[in-house]
């Protein structure tokens, strides 16, 4: 590994010095020894720079590193997660549902920022019953979640059940109206006894 001091270079001595990776530098990184690291290192380390290319806008580019996580580590599933963001800011919908259900898959289904993102995409889909159903499972394990309740007026607005939706709409614009997450957990089972009574 090569260190920096001041303004001069220390090279390493002994045998890690002589094999430099050349995979670390087409991802613009620091070269070091590929014994180095684990694979398992390596993964995370592309899911987060695929992080770094999602925020900076460079959706193909954060895709490709995603799925090199992923080919290292298969059962990563914030790499799951950072593909179908990917996938859904390249409008490839179908895709990303895909790989939300598989990070779902191995999260146990126990992640309200998976349900969430999931009715997001859902929403895109235009399948509103699915992306409503997300969102109460969602508030379910996270009765604050304001994504959630937000998503869930979109789409119960969108399915044209409006005064339900504008419910929704309130646990976000007002959360001290409705903080306590007992009283949000009776609101949503309220909002599900009325919808089956409706239907």
């Amino acid at each position: 590994m090569e260190t920096m001091v001041r303004d001069r270079q220390i090279t390493p001595t002994g045998s890690r010095s002589a094999a430099i990776a050349p995979g670390r530098r087409a991802l613009g990184m620091a070269p070091f020894a590929p014994s180095a690291f684990d694979p398992r290192t390596v993964a995370m380390g592309r899911c987060e720079l695929g992080k770094i290319r999602l925020e900076m806008g460079r959706f193909q580019d954060a895709l490709e590193l995603f799925e090199q996580s992923l080919a290292v580590q298969p059962h990563a599933v914030e790499s799951w997660y950072g593909r179908a963001e990917a996938l859904t800011c390249l409008g490839r919908y179908e895709d990303a549902l895909a790989s939300l259900e598989q990070a779902q898959t191995l999260a146990g289904f126990a992640s309200a920022r998976l349900w969430v993102q999931k009715a997001a995409v859902l929403l895109w889909l235009n399948r509103l019953e699915a992306a409503l159903n997300c969102c109460n499972r969602a508030l379910w394990l996270t009765p604050h979640h304001s994504q959630a309740w937000l998503f869930r007026g979109v789409a119960l607005h969108r399915l044209g059940r409006v005064k339900e939706a504008y419910r929704s709409y309130r646990r976000v614009s007002q959360p001290e109206a409705a903080a306590g997450a007992r009283a949000n957990i009776q609101q949503l089972c309220q909002d599900i006894a009325l919808q089956s009574q409706a239907g």
